[in-house]
């Protein structure tokens, strides 16, 4: 195992001694890649978001896509500021700056993105064919989910396999997020590229009572 892979372990792990230790003998490490990925972001997607500063103390400096999955609201701003074309550039991994706040439920950030102009409808570039809102809902970010649709985000949008906003709040069992989309318009009706309505997905009685 490779040094970076060593980093990459540890920031998977929530490891901040074995991280510390890592860069103490090494702190250029802090800016490795791992197939596009920064060590900011893997921390992030890994759920330890506070390893961003032993990161950071070792001089790496965030991208627009680090910074939005951190919610760094003040580097995001900037970046964009400076470069305007960022706000709706895909990481390598497919995801815009939009989809990574929405993700992580970073209300702030989707306010400046959306501010200096991302897209709400935004499609990932990796297949997945998700929008901003199925992340933000997902991930059960009502907060976000308003912002999204007030700013135009179609309600029904589908992902891979034809899967909606709505389809994905019933099938977590969250039944605030299927009340909140069929309020703001949801289809109750569409269905899945496999034939199952939001109704088929959940045996949850407190979302079966919202739906046809």
């Amino acid at each position: 195992m490779t040094d970076a892979d060593q980093l990459f372990t540890a920031i998977s792990a929530g490891d901040e001694n074995e991280l510390d230790r890592i860069l103490e003998a090494a702190p250029t490490l802090a800016g490795s890649t791992r197939d596009g990925l920064t060590t900011l972001r893997a921390a992030a997607y890994a759920g330890h978001p506070e390893l961003a500063v032993p990161l950071e103390r070792c001089g790496v400096a965030p991208d627009v896509f680090d910074a939005a999955a951190l919610g760094d609201v003040d580097v995001l701003r900037d970046l964009i500021d400076d470069d305007p074309d960022l706000v709706n550039q895909h990481a390598p991994d497919g995801f815009t700056p939009l989809h990574l706040a929405a993700w992580f439920g970073h209300t702030k950030a989707a306010e400046v993105l959306l501010a200096r102009g991302a897209d709400p409808q935004a499609v990932a570039a990796n297949g997945t064919e998700l929008h901003p809102l199925n992340s933000a809902a997902a991930a059960g970010n009502t907060v976000i989910v308003h912002l999204l649709l007030d700013r135009g985000a179609d309600v029904d949008a589908t992902q891979e396999h034809g899967i909606t906003a709505l389809h994905s709040a019933a099938a977590h069992n969250d039944a605030e997020m299927v009340a909140l989309l069929l309020g703001r318009g949801a289809d109750p009706y569409v269905t899945t590229e496999d034939g199952r309505s939001a109704a088929q997905l959940t045996t949850d009685p407190r979302i079966l009572a919202l739906l046809p």
